[in-house]
């Protein structure tokens, strides 16, 4: 990350070679369909579209219900298609075909493409093999994670790069879908499905090789079609480079966001903490308001919307681990919380059901003077005094403090990394989205709003990344002050809505 700051940051992104593929595999009749894990039925099909040529290809390996010259008269009818007499010989053209592409793409490959290829070369042409899966002749790393509740396992390329199409739509497309089918998204994004077929896939291979050969084809096609129109790879590119991070890692939000904030850093000629190894278990924050509708019919209903909800709490608080002062010790409220998980067996959530700040900010509001409170300021000195007295210091003092509903104190004397880093973005955008609206032609347009909304994307995943407690600027007194300002925030709204109405 240091060596691609340092040399590419504020450079354009390189435009990358990208080739889609999908695979098609036998079936046993005793055995099923083989798991990308154990892949013990063969490869038939691959198709690959080469978009730096503007080229398809299919690759395949020919039933054996039809003899050499059938299939070659076959393959000819379909064109782009190369036959192949044995498994070996197709993967071998597989490995060459893709020498000159930077990212590869499968719908769903991470899960099946990727692994299903990779085991099959492993067993077909040995291990040594898939390193031209990869560039500098580098292994491919085997990964294991969680897919619908249990355990998988992929294959991550070195130096080339793979992104699943399917992962990138669910990311970037801000919309839920019905379903997430091949077949039905391309159907609602470019208008057009997959071939349709009768019976199983087996049955089409074996007695309807041309409508076979197309159906892997047009899978193939349906994913370019699909990405020129969504650019969802070029997006992803654009953020890494912006953010100077590697491609594979803008599919989370973590490690782009803190790589961020250390560029940031850096341009202030400011050093960054340490990565903490491990923090406390108590890392959990209270989260968002849900209000419950009323039952019943009504009148008239209204809608607000906030914008930028907290990314605008962080800028108007001047919030950062750099410009917090002093936190009022949370004891009345940590007690409420525990006796309501531990006695009245709550959940974390339904503890904090209408609370709009912790009990100490109420107190603070309310210049309480009843009640003892601890001030643990950031110098390590802690104060014993009241919430009339903390009222005071924060707004009457002339001191240049805010307080968030999470009872931290924070100083608005200098801007914080967080908070500058936001405001650029956002001005960043504004100049993006004027530059659009300017635009003369179609490309022209196309750039300024994937660079726009690069901007919109890295503001939206900011906040998120600092809550996370895997995130090496994660303070929970951050976490607490972003929602709970939120939900305070909310209820203002709501009543002042009210109050206008």
């Amino acid at each position: 990350n240091r060596v691609l700051a340092e040399q590419y940051l504020g450079e354009e992104a390189p435009k990358l070679h990208k080739c889609f593929f999908d695979i098609e595999v036998d079936f046993d009749p005793e055995e099923g369909y083989s798991s990308p894990e154990d892949a013990f039925t063969p490869i038939t099909s691959i198709s690959v579209y080469l978009d730096w040529m503007d080229q398809v290809i299919c690759i395949a390996v020919p039933p054996k219900t039809l003899n050499w010259t059938q299939a070659q008269e076959i393959a000819k009818k379909v064109g782009n298609t190369i036959l192949f007499k044995n498994e070996a010989g197709m993967l071998d053209a597989f490995l060459s075909l893709i020498q000159d592409a930077d990212v590869l793409s499968g719908w769903n490959s991470e899960g099946y493409d990727i692994p299903y290829t990779v085991n099959r070369i492993i067993k077909v042409l040995g291990k040594a093999e898939t390193r031209r899966l990869c560039l500098l002749d580098k292994n491919v790393v085997k990964r294991e994670y969680i897919m619908y509740g249990k355990d998988t396992q992929t294959y991550d390329l070195v130096g080339r790069v793979h992104l699943d199409y399917l992962q990138l739509y669910r990311k970037y497309n801000y919309e839920e879908r019905h379903s997430y089918r091949l077949d039905y998204i391309g159907e609602m994004e470019v208008g057009e499905k997959k071939v349709a077929y009768e019976g199983s896939l087996d049955k089409l291979y074996n007695h309807d090789f041309l409508k076979f050969l197309e159906y892997n084809i047009q899978d193939v096609m349906l994913l370019d079609r699909l990405d020129k129109k969504l650019q969802f790879i070029d997006l992803a590119n654009t953020i890494a480079h912006d953010n100077t991070v590697l491609l594979p890692v803008t599919m989370g939000a973590v490690a782009t966001t803190e790589q961020a904030i250390i560029n940031e850093c850096h341009r202030r000629n400011m050093v960054v903490p340490d990565r903490i190894k491990s923090r406390d278990d108590n890392t959990q924050a209270a989260g968002a308001y849900v209000a419950f509708p009323k039952k019943g019919y009504h009148d008239w209903v209204g809608s607000m919307d906030l914008n930028s909800l907290y990314p605008s709490v962080f800028r108007a608080l001047n919030m950062g681990n750099e410009t917090i002062v002093a936190q009022i010790r949370p004891e009345y409220t940590d007690e409420e919380i525990n006796t309501a998980v531990t006695l009245e067996k709550k959940s974390f959530a339904d503890a904090w059901l209408g609370k709009f700040g912790s009990n100490e900010f109420e107190m603070v509001k309310n210049k309480d003077i009843d009640r003892p409170l601890k001030l643990d300021m950031i110098s390590g000195e802690t104060l014993e005094c009241t919430g009339a007295d903390i009222y005071n210091l924060v707004f009457e003092s002339g001191q240049p403090w805010n307080i968030s509903a999470n009872g931290t104190i924070f100083k608005t004397d200098v801007l914080g990394i967080v908070p500058g880093l936001l405001e650029r973005w956002y001005a960043e955008r504004q100049v993006l989205q004027a530059k659009k609206k300017k635009a003369e032609t179609d490309a022209q347009k196309m750039f300024y709003d994937k660079r726009q909304l690069v901007k919109k994307i890295n503001l939206n995943s900011l906040y998120g990344a600092i809550l996370n407690p895997h995130c090496r600027f994660f303070d929970k007194r951050i976490g607490q002050s972003t929602t709970l300002t939120g939900r305070a925030i909310t209820r203002h709204m709501g009543a002042e809505t009210n109050r206008m109405l």
